[in-house]
């Protein structure tokens, strides 16, 4: 023969306002949870509920050992509950390509005699002020001689040589 046992009942608002006897168990009929009473606090103590358990009280440790190398978090258009990302998802989520700078140092990446392809004058920001300051620049535009569109006398030879004619 089985024994049934029966534990106090009744609302949430019920139990807050009710005082048991230490050890007495109190189930809320409206929001499923158990509660042990103490014989001095009101609304007993939270046992076994998820809902009694405070915002923000559970650390990672207490969720779950992930194993090593791996990244949890949310990849999805709105809330969800913690994903362990895979790696193409993290490399989505950080906009990086698979092995963007693997095996090369900053300094190598950075250095401009390793880029290649060609770059349009006009995209490059200090363009017009760097050709301004170059010395090289400024000695061969002299040499041209040109003034509002006239050659200057003294860039003209004077002496014309048709040859002779026999």
């Amino acid at each position: 023969m089985s024994i049934e046992v029966q534990l106090r009942r009744g609302t949430a608002a019920e139990n807050a306002a009710f005082t048991g006897q230490e050890g007495e168990l109190v189930y809320t009929t409206d929001t499923k949870d158990l509660f042990v009473h103490d014989g001095s606090t009101a609304g007993g103590t939270p046992v076994g509920s998820l809902a009694s358990i405070a915002d923000d009280s559970v650390t990672f440790a207490k969720i779950e050992e992930i194993p090593a190398n791996t990244i949890l978090g949310n990849n999805t258009a709105g809330s969800s509950d913690i994903l362990e990302l895979s790696v193409a998802q993290t490399q989505a989520l950080l906009n990086v390509a698979d092995g963007a700078t693997a095996n090369d140092s900053d300094a190598n990446l950075k250095n401009r005699a390793n880029h290649t392809g060609t770059q349009t004058a006009s995209t490059i920001s200090d363009f017009d002020t760097e050709v301004a300051n170059n010395s090289a620049v400024a000695a061969n535009t002299a040499k041209v001689g040109l003034t509002n569109g006239s050659v200057d006398s003294d860039k003209l030879s004077t002496t014309l040589d048709f040859g002779s004619i026999a």
